[in-house]
């Protein structure tokens, strides 16, 4: 039982490791030869798990050699594009200029009702509205309307908006986040400053943000009844 204890907290942290080194793209995201490694690994990761006679190595190395060969196929790929349509499929135009393509869709294997669900979703229930709608490497549907059905931008309308940039979370349920306050190059002394103007420590607060304008949202720990 401790063997196969041991030999799964081992596996497990060999597979973040792995899944951390092949990139941040979520599983839905991911390539044809992405999705072929990730389900070569899982498989490979199983066996001295479910079975305890076969030895470790036997799942580590060829973990290995398949997070070499994703590296490597990746950089190769990078500085080759020729070399991409072997390994990943091109986006694929399904429609232009509110016209379907019928053999875009039909070599896609993609149903109507898959292609309007995605449409709905992107609040587009009218086809002549669309300039492009495209069958993106990783199976997402990208739409870009006609100008005239898009929404105007600030400086369509001659409005000049304040940047506020994104906000970032400098406390979580009474911890600091580093990585926040590297972001905005605060100090934990400066924090706890603009804490105490408001009454509250750092123990105190469930979040904390603040955006690049320097726009600060606090929201503090319920009280315990």
């Amino acid at each position: 039982m401790l063997t196969v204890l041991f030999r799964t907290v081992l596996i497990y942290a060999l597979l973040i490791v792995v899944m951390r080194l092949m990139g941040k793209r979520q599983i839905g995201e991911l390539e044809v030869s992405d999705l072929i490694t990730t389900f070569l690994i899982s498989e490979i990761a199983t066996l001295p798990i479910t079975e305890p006679e076969i030895p470790f190595l036997h799942a580590i190395v060829p973990i290995i050699i398949l997070l070499t060969l994703e590296v490597v196929i990746s950089m190769v790929l990078a500085k080759s594009p020729k070399l991409k349509n072997i390994f990943t499929a091109r986006p694929a135009t399904l429609i232009k200029d509110g016209v379907i393509s019928q053999k875009e869709m039909s070599d896609a294997r993609l149903s109507f009702d898959e292609l309007f669900s995605e449409l709905r979703s992107q609040s587009i229930d009218d086809i002549s509205q669309i300039k492009y709608a495209i069958l993106e490497q990783n199976g997402k549907i990208t739409v870009i309307q006609k100008a005239r059905f898009r929404q105007p931008s600030a400086e369509q309308l001659h409005l000049k908006p304040k940047e506020s940039g994104l906000f970032h979370i400098i406390i979580e349920q009474g911890s600091v986040n580093k990585h926040g306050m590297t972001q905005l190059k605060l100090t934990e002394s400066s924090v706890r400053s603009i804490l105490k103007k408001k009454g509250l420590d750092i123990k105190d607060v469930y979040l904390m943000m603040i955006n690049d304008a320097g726009e600060t949202k606090i929201i503090p720990k319920e009280k315990r009844k």
